[in-house]
């Protein structure tokens, strides 16, 4: 039996509940939610089924969902005060988890050293990359909103554990993107290098502690524009 409750009817005990039902909600999944889905997955859970018809009117995707602000609950005719602070509270949570998941989100992904006799050393390492590339120390790169994380595999046959670095878009100072023509001028060789701060106190604000980072890739100029949109992103974010 469904049970619709007045407006300004809040079931305190089921808070706990709703929140944990929201945290664990895909942000991807919501921003694909028809109107007919916000009421039976949004409103229906957090116990304001009343606004359905508000909701259905006023045309709430999923997509909306998340950029709704109190004020567009008062356009949309919820004139209770406690009910619009509850729904704003839910929402944020939302928000949140959809703010995560796009700073986490991999925007970029890939593995060095990369195929091709251009970006190795000599034509004996172009072979172990192909025959036997376990053989090979490799570093794995991800691009996300917040910084770039590169794991360093070793040689299976090294036994050694996989080091895993990061570097946070805040320490950023520049990129530098490079061409340069390999093989008698038959074969072109991308490079992004990243420069940044040390990330410790001790290194700040010292030039000497500036680190770069190799990025050599057939895919660096992609990877360039990526990095620089996100690293604008996050200067913006943290300003």
């Amino acid at each position: 039996m469904t049970v619709t409750h007045e407006p300004g009817y809040v079931e305190i005990k089921a808070v706990n509940e709703t929140e944990e039902y929201l945290a664990e909600l895909d942000p991807s999944e919501i921003a694909k939610w028809t109107t007919d889905q916000v009421c039976t997955q949004f409103l229906d859970r957090i116990n304001f089924s009343y606004l359905t018809e508000n909701f259905n009117v006023n045309n709430i995707s999923g997509r909306v969902l998340l950029m709704i602000e109190e004020r567009n609950l008062v356009e949309m005719g919820v004139t209770v005060i406690g009910d619009r602070l509850m729904i704003m509270s839910f929402l944020k949570l939302l928000k949140k988890r959809k703010l995560e998941a796009d700073r986490t989100k991999t925007l970029w992904s890939g593995q060095t050293p990369a195929p091709g006799l251009q970006y190795s050393e000599d034509c004996g390492e172009c072979c172990a990359k192909i025959c036997c590339p376990c053989c090979m120390t490799r570093k794995n790169w991800r691009v996300t909103g917040q910084g770039i994380f590169y794991k360093t595999v070793p040689p299976c046959s090294w036994f050694t554990t996989v080091k895993q670095e990061y570097i946070d878009f805040r320490f950023v100072k520049d990129l530098e993107l490079n061409t340069s023509r390999q093989m008698g001028c038959c074969c072109t060789a991308h490079e992004l290098i990243l420069y940044a701060e040390q990330q410790s106190g001790d290194a700040k604000n010292n030039p000497e502690s500036n680190m770069e980072y190799p990025l050599l890739h057939p895919e660096a100029p992609e990877a360039e524009k990526i990095i620089r949109s996100a690293w604008g992103s996050a200067r913006l974010v943290a300003d």
